[in-house]
């Protein structure tokens, strides 16, 4: 499978998980005394969710070369990985229990499946070698 995929999946949906959230915050208005959205702190909330989603990618990562070792349907991996980023969301919110953690939950995991299902997944193309001896 390509890494192409694997880092994609992991920065896009860094990058607009955050915009995600504002949008439905805008059209759901789950705390509308709110100062300060995610969108306002963009770049601090960049920083907060790399750290925080570096034991969900790690573990990502190591479903992703397993998966690519075995001989996996494409779409079956894909449905594996956004799972488990899926799930890592929701394991690192519910450890943290911040006042938020429900909108990121939301905002995170709707970004993460769209954008793991948008992305599309080949399969590597490994290049063999010419065995032919010449004399």
């Amino acid at each position: 499978m390509n890494r192409a995929y694997l880092i994609g999946h992991w920065v896009l949906t860094l990058m607009i998980a955050p915009l995600t959230s504002q949008v439905i915050d805008y059209f759901y208005g789950s705390n509308p005394h709110q100062v300060v959205g995610l969108l306002e702190v963009y770049p601090i909330t960049l920083l907060f969710s790399i750290v925080f989603s570096l034991p969900t990618f790690l573990i990502y990562l190591t479903c992703f070369y397993f998966l690519s070792k075995q001989n996996t349907n494409l779409s079956v991996s894909k449905f594996i990985l956004i799972a488990v980023s899926v799930s890592g969301i929701y394991i690192t919110q519910t450890i943290i229990k911040g006042t938020m953690s429900k909108d990121i939950i939301i905002s995170y995991s709707v970004t993460t499946i769209i954008v793991g299902l948008i992305l599309r997944l080949k399969k590597s193309e490994t290049k063999g070698q010419d065995n032919i001896v010449t004399t």
